[in-house]
């Protein structure tokens, strides 16, 4: 029987009470600064707090990392409030995961189509996912278990039915407003697809490992942990997801112990 646990308050202060090399895997995307409605947090920092912020989380990030965890981090490039200037905050990320010890293994490109669409640049359509592990040579990485159908099934070079590597380029549809309110979640700004989540979970730990998420938000790291028997951490700081939590996990298996 797999847990899964979530608490509520800074996530800063929250870490430090995680064991050291405690948890296989982190996952998460903290707010990307763009102002938006995300409950009590205000998601308007100066660039230098968002900075102090992420550094502080990666820090504890660091500590609680399993000698061959992995840590996930969902970020996107942002416009200046006031320039427009586009800011690569997967840049600035990898600089602070390099300052906390940690290694970057591969930047992912996120890619998906419904977003809206620009005027005056041309329209965004990725986000980064990097994947730092805490050693550059031992970490779990399970490719036999999100490897993908190949496209050439007659390519004598390989076998197909074992599936192919799925790239560091990978496609999900974003979770749109349509689907948030099926979902009953609609009050929710930014959802993960469970499908994402899945495969980095398959990929980077096995079944009863642990994995946190600080920035938890709905509770999709927990929702995918649940369905794939790893036990779940999430922190988030508005206790106002709470019920929306709650009501995603009781529509999973009953067998899950949740605290």
């Amino acid at each position: 029987m797999v847990e899964i646990k979530y608490e509520f308050g800074d996530c800063r202060s929250l870490l430090k009470k995680v064991d050291d090399h405690s948890i296989r895997m982190v996952v998460t995307s903290p707010p990307y600064n763009l102002n938006k409605k995300y409950g009590i947090y205000t998601d308007n920092l100066q660039m230098g707090e968002w900075k102090k912020l992420l550094d502080e989380t990666i820090k504890e990030i660091s500590r609680i990392l399993t000698n061959n965890g992995s840590f996930f981090l969902n970020v996107s490039p942002i416009p200046n409030k006031k320039t427009k200037e586009i800011i690569p905050l997967d840049s600035i990320a990898w600089e602070i995961g390099k300052r906390n010890g940690l290694f970057l293994r591969n930047k992912i490109i996120w890619h998906f189509n419904n977003m809206q669409n620009c005027v005056n640049r041309l329209s965004g359509r990725w986000e980064a996912i990097l994947w730092f592990v805490k050693d550059i040579d031992n970490y779990v990485f399970n490719l036999k278990d999100v490897k993908i159908p190949v496209i050439t099934k007659n390519d004598k070079r390989f076998d197909a039915s074992s599936g192919r590597n799925p790239t560091d380029i990978w496609y999900f549809d974003r979770v749109n407003n349509m689907t948030k309110q099926k979902l009953g979640i609609s009050k929710a700004p930014c959802v993960y697809p469970v499908p994402l989540i899945e495969r980095i979970i398959k990929m980077s730990t096995n079944k009863d490992d642990w994995v946190l998420d600080p920035f938890v938000g709905s509770g999709t790291t927990l929702i995918a942990c649940k369905k794939l028997e790893r036990n779940a951490i999430g922190l988030e700081i508005d206790e106002n997801y709470k019920s929306i939590i709650e009501k995603r996990l009781k529509t999973e298996t009953s067998q899950t112990k949740i605290i």
